[in-house]
């Protein structure tokens, strides 16, 4: 319904209702305007979120790693879970040709590589990760009617009965994180252990 409505945005704004001073599309577009608002807003921080090496700050002074630990362990897995949904319904909406499976794998390999990423580069996993989410927009606002609502909705009521490939997919991406995680604290000792000062001068500028 939002898509029908705004579609029409575009008719409203005509010579004619400018000559008899009809105002009433503002409306339209303020309400268009503070949407895209809203859309980027929601966007930059879940980009920014996932694009992040460590996605969870510990503030614990005692046992760091036990926290580090517990929050990888049972906090990832749910965000890794709404990461995997976001994915795949901008991917359900954007495609056309692509069957449910396909845009679940899609997504599976996308989420991997941003997080591959952000453990090279955290700015250009953040490009990676807005790329999908400010094309959807991109092509929202180039194109409105490209986007069937009915056939959304159809293919998103689908989604349960793929619910077991979906969790195989989720499964994955805890662990490649957890491979990740563990590749990271391997390196950091590897070098702790060859170049001590290197370590203790990184530390020292990472604190202040």
């Amino acid at each position: 319904m939002a898509f029908e409505q705004l579609s029409s945005i575009g008719s409203l704004l005509s010579l004619d209702s400018l000559a008899i001073n009809d105002t009433s599309f503002i409306i339209s577009l303020i309400y268009f305007a503070i949407s895209i608002v809203i859309y980027s807003i929601i966007i930059w921080h879940f980009y920014r979120f996932i694009a992040k090496r460590d996605c969870f700050k510990i503030k614990s002074i005692k046992h760091p790693k036990a926290v580090g630990f517990l929050k990888y362990f049972f906090g990832f897995p749910f965000v890794a879970s709404l990461f995997f949904l976001g994915f795949s319904l901008m991917m359900l909406a954007l495609t056309r040709n692509y069957e449910v499976p396909e845009i679940l794998a899609t997504s599976f390999a996308l989420i991997t590589a941003i997080r591959i990423v952000a453990y090279y580069s955290e700015d250009l996993s953040k490009d990676v990760a807005k790329m999908l989410p400010f094309a959807l927009l991109g092509l929202f606002l180039v194109d409105s009617t490209y986007f069937n609502m009915e056939e959304i909705m159809n293919r998103i009521a689908s989604i349960p009965e793929f619910l077991a490939t979906a969790l195989q997919f989720i499964l994955l991406l805890i662990i490649t994180e957890w491979i990740l995680r563990l590749s990271l604290t391997v390196s950091r000792r590897v070098i702790k252990y060859r170049h001590p000062k290197t370590m203790i001068v990184t530390g020292e500028k990472t604190a202040s």
